[in-house]
């Protein structure tokens, strides 16, 4: 058998944008002198999981991850200076609080209030000085996409605070990073 007539009856049928898949296959069959097709088409049985009726609800892939970044938090308190005319030691209380906008990959937004608080010290001249202390701050809220409930998220994070104030209120604003974790709904 001659095989440049064969190639090229070959190129020709898999040019021809009209035949079937199937068409081609049974022309290149006969070229090669292979029996004919059945004339009933084949049926192949599919595994009972590739079929899906109507009322069974299709899940897409959770979007659950890590989740971090900055936020700034702020808050006030009560400090005294324990010295005569405003010096000495300054020490109090301050509780910090941030309403930290969160929004996933898959779309879902909401907002997390993260509190904490921090007990702050330092030294105090005229009534005003640099304190110092560590807030640990932590949150959970929920998130929504569409109008529809979407999962949860939790932040934690620490502050490192350093900043110069006046008793008897002291302000607090400071950057803080935050990571936590949402959780898509299932």
């Amino acid at each position: 058998m001659n095989k440049l007539p064969l190639v090229l009856s070959l190129a020709a049928l898999v040019s021809t944008a009209s035949a079937t898949p199937l068409e081609n296959a049974a022309a290149i069959a006969a070229q090669l002198g292979a029996p004919a097709a059945p004339s009933a088409p084949l049926k192949l049985a599919a595994p009972r999981a590739a079929f899906v009726t109507a009322a069974t609800p299709l899940k897409a892939a959770a979007a659950s991850g890590p989740i971090s970044g900055y936020a700034n938090v702020s808050g006030n308190g009560y400090l005294s200076c324990s010295g005569p005319n405003g010096s000495g030691m300054m020490t109090g209380w301050i509780n910090l609080r941030a309403d930290v906008n969160v929004t996933t990959a898959d779309g879902a937004q909401g907002y997390v209030p993260v509190t904490g608080s921090v007990f702050v010290s330092g030294s105090c001249q005229n009534g005003a000085g640099f304190v110092n202390g560590t807030a640990f701050l932590n949150g959970s809220g929920t998130l929504y996409k569409d109008g529809k409930y979407a999962g949860s998220a939790t932040l934690n994070g620490t502050a490192f605070i350093n900043q110069y104030v006046m008793s008897p209120m002291a302000w607090l604003n400071q950057s803080v990073y935050l990571n936590g974790n949402y959780t898509a709904a299932q």
